[in-house]
């Protein structure tokens, strides 16, 4: 719905808005009313995750994560992100969470969880590889419309009398003739193509991906290669866009400014793409888990000497996932208490919700040799002492939490009757 919306503000922009104040003003304060009305009718942000047209923007250019955003899944205590809704008590004048959970996993609580958690959500490809054929389309269509260049980066057509009025009149005009479709329907017929186009490439590039890897040994997931795609496509929409986006304005500039400008582009792409590109859900969940992981690792007696000298709180997040597979030579006991000491901690942060606990958890449980019956009977003996935990974790529903919770009391009482390991 969204990208939709996003395709349409985009086409009136070019028949209607770019040389008409009074229809840019309409244009704005109609949207203005849309996000009120829209606040006013629904809790949180509703507006900003269901209706907004530059939502897919923000969604594209973050990826996993901004270069300057916070990283919320490893803030301890866990803190309230720079963009969550808050509130502030009155009696104490400290902020806290205002969250109605309007969505789940939300962008602007955790962007990371939310991308993961949407990645091969239906529609989350057309969003991303239809957002490159959409900057092409949107600064080609300057030319396919003139015939030229020169109409997009003079500026001519922020100047152009009477635009609200020749939106049927000849949309193309190449190679010196005019080919009779109105601009109302051609400005549409681009940004189609242009969408389908980088639609189909981004999903070859996909296979290629997997390809190219695996002949060099390295095996990636379908996700994994989905994610490398994406990342792709969106360095290539970024630099594309400045390489074209504000330039009747920006070509004004002295040569050498101009030049620093061109530079920072490519250097904050560049950065952004290292650090993005070889990222993977794997990684997420482990800095994630970190944290709970050294509360339970603080309660052992490790041998000091396994860490190089340095305290468990120096540890990286792939030291620490490493150092727990020590605990396999410890009791079952010990190990049941600990997995139960880190399901806990993350669902009294809300980091996980108890449904998707048993998937999140899974690699876990085979570092410390424990069975699938084994996280059931950790969620029903936390129903039993931390109940509130359960209700409270991700607001979910009573249905989402009746099934869980009758699922692990089935499957727990037959793993009691079971010898420990």
């Amino acid at each position: 719905v969204q990208f939709g919306l996003f395709v349409l503000g985009l086409g009136i922009r070019i028949l209607y808005i770019n040389s008409d104040r009074i229809a840019l003003g309409i244009f704005l304060i109609g949207t203005i009313l849309c996000a009120i009305l829209v606040g006013y009718l629904y809790a949180g942000k509703s507006w900003c995750h269901y209706f907004c047209p530059m939502a897919p923007v923000q969604l594209v250019y973050t990826g996993p994560r901004s270069l300057l955003g916070s990283q919320t899944h490893q803030a301890q205590p866990p803190a309230i992100p720079q963009s969550m809704c808050r509130a502030v008590d009155p009696k104490t004048g400290q902020e806290h969470s205002a969250c109605v959970s309007c969505k789940s996993p939300c962008f602007d609580i955790d962007a990371e969880k939310n991308y993961w958690a949407e990645l091969r959500k239906p529609g989350r490809r057309l969003v991303q590889y239809g957002y490159l054929g959409m900057v092409i389309a949107f600064y080609l269509y300057y030319f396919l419309y003139a015939g030229n260049w020169d109409y997009y980066f003079t500026g001519a057509w922020t100047h152009e009398d009477g635009q609200v009025s020749r939106a049927l009149d000849i949309g193309f005009y190449l190679y010196d003739r005019a080919i009779p479709i109105p601009k109302a329907i051609a400005v549409f017929i681009t940004f189609g193509v242009l969408i389908a186009i980088t639609f189909a490439l981004g999903l070859i590039l996909e296979k290629l991906c997997r390809k190219y890897l695996s002949r060099r040994g390295n095996i990636v997931s379908v996700e994994q290669a989905q994610h490398i795609a994406f990342t792709l496509f969106t360095v290539a929409s970024f630099w594309i866009f400045f390489s074209y986006g504000a330039r009747p304005s920006l070509n004004r500039l002295p040569y050498y400014p101009l030049l620093g400008f061109n530079a920072l582009i490519v250097l904050v792409g560049s950065m952004w793409l290292y650090r993005t590109l070889r990222r993977t859900r794997d990684q997420y969940e482990r800095e994630g888990m970190a944290n709970s992981l050294r509360k339970q690792l603080r309660k052992l007696e490790i041998d000091s000497s396994l860490l190089g000298g340095r305290s468990i709180e120096e540890l990286t997040a792939n030291e620490v996932h490493t150092l727990v597979k020590v605990l396999q030579g410890f009791s079952q006991q010990l190990r049941q208490q600990t997995y139960q000491g880190i399901v806990l901690d993350l669902l009294t942060q809300q980091a996980i919700d108890t449904p998707g606990s048993f998937e999140f958890f899974k690699r876990l449980r085979q570092d410390l040799q424990l069975t699938d019956s084994d996280h059931f009977s950790t969620i029903q003996a936390i129903g039993i002492t931390h109940p509130h935990v359960l209700r409270s974790s991700n607001h979910q529903s009573t249905a989402h939490l009746h099934d869980a919770i009758t699922l692990a009391t089935t499957i727990a009482k037959p793993a009691k009757k079971s010898p420990s390991l």
